[in-house]
């Protein structure tokens, strides 16, 4: 049995729920480019807000919130199916913004127009999470990476900061993989562990 396996086992028989989210990783150098950018608008944004760790970069594809554990086992088997139907592509990390505004700012981030690729990759995976008891995303997918969550009362320095530094950004992500991830909540912060990771297009999973 592998120790992805095991570890669904050990928790289904513990009664044990798992807080789980859909993403696409990121590479190494983006990571770095990223964290460079993080950096800056810690230093610009005055407002009390909780940032994200490099190694916690992601971009954002469905939160599914507390599942079985068993139900990994679904979910694998229905991204599989799609992932393999679907190719390699890239997204532009090309831009800063604020959910919902910058002026009423909740969550800092970056990332750009979501391609013809992303929004289909997402509206397959949805259409099968309904089959799966999940309900319906109604919301328009936007590709982005969660930088910061605000804590306290949005100012203008966010706004300030995002008029700055958004034409720095100008990155391109490839797109290959697509990662069921675990998340714990912690004092110090979310720890993300990955439960399965699928290839775009024919590959082997990790």
């Amino acid at each position: 049995m592998s120790s992805y396996l095991a570890i669904i086992v050990i928790l289904f028989h513990a009664g044990v729920s798992m807080r789980t989210f859909l993403c696409l990783p990121i590479d190494s150098p983006l990571r770095r480019a990223i964290a460079e950018l993080s950096v800056q608008l810690q230093q610009m944004v005055h407002t009390r807000a909780s940032w994200v760790r490099s190694e916690n970069f992601h971009v954002t594809f469905r939160f599914l919130g507390e599942i079985d554990p068993m139900l990994t086992l679904k979910l694998e088997q229905l991204c599989r199916t799609i992932t393999k139907q679907t190719a390699s592509f890239d997204l532009s990390i090309d831009r800063l913004g604020a959910f919902p505004s910058p002026q009423r700012a909740r969550v800092l981030w970056a990332g750009g127009e979501a391609p013809s690729e992303f929004t289909t990759l997402a509206s397959a995976i949805n259409k099968g999470l309904i089959q799966l008891g999940f309900p319906e995303e109604r919301k328009k997918p936007v590709a982005h990476v969660t930088l910061a969550r605000i804590k306290g009362r949005a100012d203008q320095s966010i706004e300030r900061a995002i008029r700055s530094l958004d034409d720095q950004l100008g990155w391109t992500l490839r797109v290959n993989k697509l990662v069921l991830m675990e998340s714990h909540l912690t004092s110090h912060g979310a720890v993300y562990n990955p439960l399965f990771t699928l290839p775009l297009g024919d590959g082997d999973a990790v």
